[in-house]
């Protein structure tokens, strides 16, 4: 996958401008104010042979995580950038907020996003709810 500028502007106008864009790496130093939390929030594509990856990444206080083979994106109103990746039928996932807050979800069978939410075991309620965002985008990849 590849970010184009249009994919690079939807992110921006929901975490503002990236600090160090270029063709190939954007980055974002993000502080909320009202919690002290701050982010450090990289995007990059990776050139491998003939193909390009897009990794994600985000450090924060509490650790930091990576997503690679970011195969595409959904902005969440009000405020957060969903990555997703697909492997198999399985997909992943990195959220991003602009207040920053940060979740990922591995390794989440692509059968879970098209059950029931009601028919599910409590412990999947929250990936199934996230993923089930961005169905579309992952079921078209």
């Amino acid at each position: 996958m590849t970010f184009t500028p249009n994919d690079i502007e939807a992110i921006a106008a929901v975490l503002g401008t990236p600090e160090t864009p270029d063709d190939h790496t954007w980055f974002w130093n993000l502080k909320d104010e009202k919690s002290g939390r701050v982010m450090a929030f990289t995007l990059t594509l990776v050139e491998e042979g003939d193909m390009v990856c897009g990794v994600v990444s985000a450090q924060t206080h509490q650790g930091y995580v990576e997503l690679h083979d970011v195969s595409g994106h959904l902005c969440i109103e009000p405020d957060e950038v969903m990555f997703v990746a697909k492997t198999g039928d399985r997909f992943a996932s990195l959220v991003i907020g602009n207040s920053c807050t940060c979740s990922q979800f591995a390794n989440i069978p692509s059968s879970l996003i098209s059950k029931d939410l009601m028919d599910l075991d409590p412990t999947y309620l929250m990936a199934a709810m996230q993923l089930s965002l961005a169905e579309g985008t992952l079921i078209s990849d």
